[in-house]
C-alpha cells in the first residue's frame, strides 16, 4: 500500500510527462520555465527516456512506450562514445530499463556496449575513470568527478549480465578511489579531485559546479548518497553503505527546514538559489539506504514529501519540479527545472509507493547521529 500524497504526486508528475510526448528533442533544463532541448540527448537524454518508461510501466499506456522507443532509437548509437563518464546515467534509465520491460535484445547490446566504452576509459595508474566530456575546453583527463559514482551501477549490471568480471573490477577500483579522495572527514564531498593522468598521482580537490574546491556542492553530495547506496544495494560491499550513510548524515544536518538544499551547502545567504534536483536525488538515495536501515526509510519518505510540497510544479507547467539549479557558476538553469531532477523525483516516488507496505510508516524527518559521520 502506498501513501496517498505520494500516489497523487506521482500521478501529477506523469501527467506532466505525458504532456510533452511526441515533442522534438531531448529536454535538458528549462529557461524561463520552458524546456531547452538537445538533438542528441547531451548527458541527460537517458532520463527523458526513463521517464517515458516509468509512465509505461506505471500506467500501461502505450503512448509512453512509443515515446520511449522513439527517443531511445537514435540514442543507442552513443553507446560507443570513448570520452564520456556519464554513460551509466545515460543507459541505465534508457536501454537497461527498456530491456527489462520489453526484452528487446538491441537494448541489452547497447547497454553492454556502453559499459565496455565506460570501462575502456579506466586509467590504470590512477585507478579511476576520468570525468571528461561536456566541460568546455579544459583537459579533464585527470579529473575525477563525484558524479561518476552514479554511473558505476551500469558496470555492475553489465558484469552480472555478461559474466565479464573485468567490468565489476573497474567499477570497484574507481569506487575505492572516489571513497578515498572525494569524501572528507565530516561526510561532505568534493566535486572534483585532480590526478596526474600520466602517473596517477593525486594533485588536489577542485570544482566545476560548486562554490569552491573546499565547499560541498549539494547535487554532488546527492550523487554520492544515491550512487553509493545503489552500489551497496548491488553488492559492492559495506564500505559503500557506510559512505552513503556518512554523506546522508552531512546532507541532513545541513538541510534547511523546507527540505530544499541550497545549490551549495556553503552558499548560506537568504538569496542563494535552491536545488530541488539535489533533493530528489538525495531522497532516492535515502530510500535505498532505508531498505537496510529502517529509520532511514522514514527519513527518505519525509524528505520526498517535503520536496513535493515545496517544489512540485503546478499543473500546466512544462516540468515536474521547479526550483532546481543546474549550474550556478556558469549561469545555467538557475531556479529552473532539470530533467534529472524530474526523473529522480518520479523514480523515488515509484520506489516509495512500491515498497511502503514492507517499511515502517514515515514520521518526522530524522537526524542521523554525528557518530555516523566518522570515517
Amino acid at each position: 500500500m502506498s501513501e496517498d500524497w505520494a500516489e497523487a504526486a506521482l500521478a501529477r508528475a506523469l501527467d506532466c510527462v505525458a504532456g510533452r510526448l511526441g515533442a522534438p528533442g531531448y529536454p535538458h533544463v528549462t529557461q524561463g520555465g520552458r524546456w531547452t532541448t538537445s538533438p542528441d540527448g547531451f548527458w541527460t537524454g537517458g532520463f527523458w527516456v526513463g521517464l517515458c518508461w516509468a509512465g509505461y510501466e506505471e500506467q500501461g499506456d502505450e503512448r509512453f512506450r512509443a515515446a520511449a522507443e522513439q527517443a531511445l532509437e537514435p540514442f543507442l548509437a552513443r553507446a560507443s562514445e570513448a570520452h564520456n563518464h556519464d554513460l551509466g546515467m545515460m543507459f541505465c534509465p534508457s536501454a537497461v530499463m527498456g530491456f527489462r520491460l520489453t526484452g528487446e535484445p538491441r537494448y541489452r547490446e547497447a547497454a553492454l556496449r556502453a559499459a565496455h566504452s565506460m570501462a575502456a576509459q579506466f586509467n590504470e595508474k590512477g585507478r579511476f575513470i576520468p570525468g571528461w566530456g561536456f566541460f568546455g575546453e579544459e583537459d579533464w583527463s585527470g579529473a575525477v568527478l563525484v558524479d561518476t559514482l552514479m554511473n558505476l551501477p551500469l558496470l555492475l549490471w553489465a558484469a552480472a549480465e555478461s559474466g565479464e568480471s573485468r567490468l565489476r573490477e573497474v567499477a570497484l577500483a574507481h569506487g575505492k578511489t572516489s571513497l578515498s579522495f572525494h569524501f572528507r572527514a565530516d561526510g561532505s564531498t568534493a566535486h572534483v579531485y585532480h590526478f596526474d593522468p600520466l602517473t596517477g598521482a593525486p594533485i588536489g580537490a577542485g570544482t566545476y559546479q560548486g562554490k569552491s574546491p573546499t565547499s560541498c556542492w549539494s547535487r554532488g553530495q546527492a550523487w554520492a548518497i544515491a550512487g553509493c547506496a545503489a552500489l551497496a544495494r548491488l553488492g559492492a560491499g559495506q564500505p559503500y553503505f557506510q559512505a552513503a550513510r556518512r554523506a546522508a548524515a552531512y546532507y541532513l544536518d545541513h538541510l534547511p527546514a523546507d527540505g530544499l538544499p541550497p545549490w551549495d551547502f556553503d552558499a548560506t545567504g537568504p538569496a542563494e538559489p535552491k536545488d530541488s534536483s539535489a533533493a530528489a536525488i538525495a531522497a532516492y538515495g535515502l530510500l535505498l539506504l532505508g531498505e537496510q536501515e529502517t529509520a532511514l526509510w522514514g527519513t527518505g519518505a519525509a524528505c520526498l514529501r517535503a520536496l513535493a510540497e515545496a517544489a512540485q510544479a503546478p499543473p500546466g507547467h512544462e516540468a515536474v519540479l521547479a526550483h532546481a539549479t543546474a549550474d550556478l557558476p556558469h549561469r545555467i538553469g538557475v531556479d529552473e527545472s532539470t530533467i534529472y531532477g524530474d526523473y529522480f523525483f518520479v523514480r523515488a516516488l515509484r520506489h516509495l509507493n512500491k515498497n511502503t507496505a514492507s517499511q515502517p510508516a514515515s514520521g518526522p524527518r530524522a537526524r542521523l547521529a554525528r557518530d555516523d559521520k566518522r570515517r
